[in-house]
């Protein structure tokens, strides 16, 4: 890739334009690497994952499998992305949280580096401008979905390979592509291979190869199937993030595809309306699909509202906490585990439930359910969010199931116990 980028010669339109993307990719990427954590939409599951992973496996505890801080103590270590987590948590204590930041413009370089390796063909100006100004590739790593821009990458390698004939290489990185991130990379892999038999020449071959990978990423979508969040999430939660998740995430992998299918046309005016229609949409869409909130990432620091509670004689190390706060893209889940606090939810919004409940004695009951014993609410999540946990918190201190500490500033913290009436 570096020989490809000192070839190009930025003289002709084209060139300018590839040259322009590729400045403005460089410059997104070192901002999020002068972050040592950067935080945005789905970043910190990641360093709350490596984090743990490095703690149990450097202090000799090997490679867990849960992660009891998380999850009211049923989370797993690995739900997926074993292969981004462990290898950053493999250097972790050399590079500290900083560690996840770089494996993340690392996944992200990977899935462009990926393509061209797989699609020769589009090793040419405007078909890699295309992938580069893609917009659901740059949100991708502006969301910062490091397991999905791994795994994204590794099935890029595996489509070259075996565009190369390279059989078995190819199944062993389809296989762990689909494992990095089972619930978006397997489907997608499978709608490719669907799309792909009928100009096959040897079927059967391709089926095998196709079953063999799937059996290699067999444990991997086990772990999805009995982790948490699958229990702790109504069906109709799990389909709708489904549905809507890897819609948005095929467009990162049906670009190569697109690009193949405008070059293949010999209608440059395509290709180029193509850029220019997806560079436009890096803007139009901010509004749309509310990404105002990632961009700003690149120019934030980590919240440190809630760390003087954390360090103060009221937080209890060891209890578990539902922590309710608001715009801060939970970093302060990861700074309350730090501390040896635990949370009754995985870092996934359906884990966290963000709902509202019909009565104190339902909402008290689903707290004992999660084992929680505080629960930290800032007073702007029910407006953000729309629910009644506020109120229903105040009901129980009046019945007696909870207690409420002197108020914070921002936010109020009640002790759970009892039995609500």
């Amino acid at each position: 890739m570096v020989r490809w980028i000192k070839s190009l010669n930025p003289r002709s339109p084209e060139q300018l334009v590839l040259a322009a993307a590729l400045t403005a990719w460089a410059a997104a990427l070192g901002l999020i690497l002068s972050h040592p954590i950067f935080v945005t939409n789905d970043s910190l599951s990641n360093y709350g994952h490596v984090w743990y992973v490095a703690d149990v496996f450097w202090d000799g505890g090997g490679i867990p499998f849960h992660f009891p801080e998380i999850g009211h103590g049923d989370a797993l270590a690995f739900p997926y992305g074993f292969l981004p987590w462990f290898s950053a948590a493999l250097v972790r204590p050399i590079l500290g949280d900083w560690a996840v930041t770089l494996w993340l413009v690392v996944g992200g370089v990977g899935v462009f580096a990926g393509s061209l390796w797989a699609f020769p063909e589009l090793r040419k100006p405007l078909p890699a401008a295309f992938l580069l100004v893609n917009p659901l590739m740059v949100e991708a790593v502006i969301l910062g979905q490091l397991p999905f821009l791994w795994a994204t990458a590794l099935l890029f390698l595996g489509i070259g390979c075996w565009r190369r004939g390279w059989t078995w290489r190819a199944i062993v990185l389809l296989g762990l592509a689909q494992a990095g991130h089972p619930a978006v990379v397997l489907p997608l892999a499978g709608l490719l291979f669907l799309g792909r038999f009928p100009f096959e020449a040897d079927k059967r071959k391709y089926l095998l190869s196709y079953l063999a990978s799937l059996a290699v990423a067999a444990p991997a979508t086990w772990l999805v199937l009995i982790s948490p969040v699958v229990e702790d999430s109504s069906t109709a939660s799990l389909l709708a993030n489904f549905v809507g998740t890897v819609s948005l995430r095929a467009g990162v992998v049906v670009a190569p595809f697109i690009a193949l299918l405008l070059i293949r046309k010999r209608s440059p005016e395509w290709l180029w309306g193509a850029v220019v229609v997806a560079a436009l949409l890096n803007v139009v869409l901010v509004p749309i699909r509310d990404t105002g909130y990632g961009w700003g990432a690149l120019f934030r620091t980590p919240n440190e509202d809630l760390v003087p509670f954390l360090e103060s004689d009221g937080f209890q190390s060891g209890a578990t906490y539902r922590l309710l706060r608001v715009a801060d893209g939970k970093v302060g889940m990861y700074q309350l585990i730090q501390r040896g606090g635990r949370l009754d939810s995985e870092f996934f919004p359906e884990s966290i439930s963000r709902q509202s409940w019909p009565s104190a004695s339902a909402y008290h009951d689903f707290l004992r359910g999660r084992h929680v014993d505080y629960v930290l609410i800032y007073r702007a999540y029910d407006v953000r969010y729309g629910t009644n946990e506020h109120d229903l918190l105040n009901q129980m201190v009046r019945g007696g199931c909870a207690v409420r500490s002197a108020p914070f500033e921002e936010f109020d913290v009640y002790q759970v116990g009892g039995l609500c009436p």
